[in-house]
């Protein structure tokens, strides 16, 4: 029902443009052939271009910046039609038995205008394919424009509730409870490492509380505040534990959605790591330009957290993957998987295009 509710305005419209020139010629007592058949054949030239670049040729180059070959494709498509167009214009000529009949009923009627020149039919058919492709453009990225306005309300809407899940699930109290003690600990031991520690919980909680109330943040405070967690979250981990971390952004100065990689590495540190057996975490966060955002995250699964991983992390790989489809539609990669003796994620996000399925 969806499908032909979308379909039923292009079936209205395309009758119209073929049935209205019928009843106008044939108000006149005689109906020419040979035009409407040229009629036809242009305007199933004009149905083929613009479906074309409204179902593919948009979305998979003009959306993607590929601007240059976006026009060649289209050149090319508007040579191959002319050339077709011309062949069935020649071969779809009526019978000479009904040219005749309709020549005689057109020499009796009078003619008040003749043919316009060639020059001014070929400016005039270039012109129109030129409003037909900028039509289909001028469509497409209205509707996208429409619908990403919808995705970001729908996720302006969520933020706050993933907010709060956020605040709950990686800075409750038991986390700050346990780097507390870890801190107090550290003071008889380290006073420089305690104090370093007391610097990045407060920068950690300033960010959560006071900057961090945008949908939209700089990809540096994100990084900055992801390694500020990493490193409280290493003040309790035992020499057992090996960790190896990875942040790098080659140069982008792009925003991103906050709190983004904060559930992967949570996940990791809650069910990866056993302080009195060997165990491990492998944090990955590259940023490039030209390439957005690849964030990986692997960790050991440890046996009495192996039954309890998809029950307690799932909740938060759901919403993120809730919040990804609506912030990033068509622009990221999500992968969450149980291996034979670890977990992985991987999360992409590519700012500038299309993130085409594999």
């Amino acid at each position: 029902m969806k499908n032909f509710i979308k379909i039923f305005p292009h079936i209205i419209i395309w009758a119209i443009v073929l049935i209205v020139p019928i009843y106008l010629i044939s108000r006149e007592g005689t109906f020419d052939y040979k035009p409407y058949y040229n009629y036809v054949i242009r305007m199933g030239i004009f149905a083929i271009l613009f479906y074309a670049n409204y179902s593919y040729l948009i979305r998979k180059y003009l959306f993607n910046r590929k601007f240059t070959l976006y026009i060649i494709i289209n050149i090319m498509l508007i040579a191959v039609l002319v050339v077709f167009q011309a062949l069935l214009s020649e071969y779809m000529k009526p019978a000479p038995e009904a040219m005749k009949i309709v020549q005689q009923g057109i020499q009796d009627r009078p003619r008040h205008y003749g043919k316009p020149p060639m020059v001014m039919r070929v400016i005039f058919d270039y012109v129109s394919i030129i409003f037909v492709i900028g039509l289909a453009v001028a469509i497409k990225t209205t509707i996208r424009w429409y619908r990403d306005s919808i995705n970001l309300e729908k996720a302006k809407s969520v933020q706050l509730e993933a907010d709060l899940r956020n605040l709950r699930s990686q800075l409750n109290p038991h986390f700050l409870f346990n780097t507390l003690n870890n801190i107090y600990s550290l003071i008889a031991i380290d006073q420089s490492r305690a104090q370093d520690a007391v610097h990045r919980l407060s920068k950690l909680l300033r960010y959560v509380m006071y900057d961090n109330d945008v949908l939209f943040v700089p990809l540096d405070k994100e990084l900055e505040f992801t390694r500020n967690y990493i490193d409280l979250m290493k003040l309790r981990l035992s020499p057992e534990v090996k960790l190896n971390v990875l942040i790098e952004n080659k140069g982008s100065h792009d925003m991103i959605a906050s709190l983004m990689f904060i559930t992967l590495i949570e996940n990791a540190f809650k069910h990866g790591i056993n302080n009195g057996s060997e165990s491990f975490i492998d944090i990955s966060i590259l940023v490039d330009p030209g390439i957005g955002v690849l964030c990986t995250v692997e960790n050991s699964l440890v046996e009495k957290e192996q039954n309890m991983e998809e029950k307690n992390s799932g909740i938060g790989l759901a919403n993120l993957s809730k919040r990804l489809a609506l912030l990033y539609p068509h622009k990221h990669e999500f992968i969450a998987e149980k291996r034979t003796d670890s977990f992985f994620t991987l999360l992409r996000i590519d700012f500038r295009k299309e993130i085409t399925e594999s």
